[in-house]
């Protein structure tokens, strides 16, 4: 395992053996700016795209804010490298009041990205909003939903149907009112009709079995998304509390890249993984 700091490129870049890559800590796109698979040898993230990227500051009765990126883009950001990890801070701003660090750290065939948000004010139901922009060689999604007798079922998305249509997996059916209609009655938006227990999306090529999975929180994701552009498709979650002046928020998320040319396999290990995940948050 290496990670060391490019100042040509300007971005951290590691070989774990297994997957490599470079960490952006300066980019609208910050995060996870390329990944290859050593059975693979392909980048897996569109150019000026990224994996793991903070995208949106969300509060109600406000519109969504870009400021990660803004900070980011900008930077603002400060980092370094710590062992294995990557440390990203984003500092505190006049809006939300707050500063946030985001640790990526690479391993065997995954990144797992820490965020903790120190909160220097009160901001009730607070959300941050993460997107990882999947090249479209990755065709087909899969998420784990719930269904009316309890029992949780692996579903494919249609969420490649209409260009720039949203998709929405909610946590709980209370949320469907208030997402619904988010954005505006014009607007593509899909919703499904399940819920989900475990927040897991999965990115497949169905050619090749290579696959992308997106283990999200276990408590604080509020719901998972994603948007069809047409050269890639963005998996998306949020997640959500409300921040009280001075108590950290902290958030766990795990990417693991890995082939499974079975998919019922697949669905099996990918069980496997988010049991050994939530053992470690």
């Amino acid at each position: 395992m290496t990670t060391i700091w490019n100042s040509l490129s300007q971005c951290y870049e590691f070989d774990t053996g297994k997957i490599f890559g470079g960490i952006e800590p300066y980019s609208n796109y910050h995060g996870i700016c390329g990944l290859m698979h050593q059975n693979q040898q392909f980048n897996l993230v569109r150019p000026k795209k990224a994996f793991l990227n903070a995208e949106y500051y969300i509060r109600p009765g406000s519109k969504r804010k870009m400021l990660p990126r803004d900070i980011s883009r900008e930077r603002k950001t400060t980092h370094e490298l710590q062992e294995d990890t990557v440390l990203i801070h984003f500092p505190s701003e006049p809006e939300y009041g707050f500063y946030m660090d985001l640790r990526y750290r690479p391993h065997d065939d995954m990144v797992d990205m820490q965020m903790t948000i120190t909160p220097m004010k009160d901001i009730p139901k607070f959300e941050i909003f993460f997107a990882s922009y999947v090249c479209e060689a990755f065709d087909e999604t899969w998420a784990l939903l719930r269904n009316s007798d309890g029992t949780q079922e692996w579903v494919k998305l249609h969420n490649r149907e209409t260009l720039n249509s949203i998709f929405r997996v909610m946590r709980s059916e209370s949320m469907f009112a208030l997402l619904v209609n988010e954005y505006g009655p014009d607007f593509p938006v899909h919703v499904e009709n399940r819920v989900f227990d475990k927040p897991i999306l999965i990115a497949r090529n169905s050619k090749n079995g290579l696959a992308l999975i997106y283990l999200c929180d276990p408590q604080q994701t509020h719901y998972l998304a994603g948007q069809y552009h047409g050269w890639d498709t963005a998996h998306d979650w949020a997640y959500g509390t409300d921040l009280s002046k001075g108590d950290k928020f902290h958030t766990e998320t795990r990417m693991v890249c890995r082939s499974f040319k079975n998919i019922d396999l697949m669905f099996a290990d990918v069980e496997a993984m988010w049991n050994d995940f939530v053992k470690g948050c």
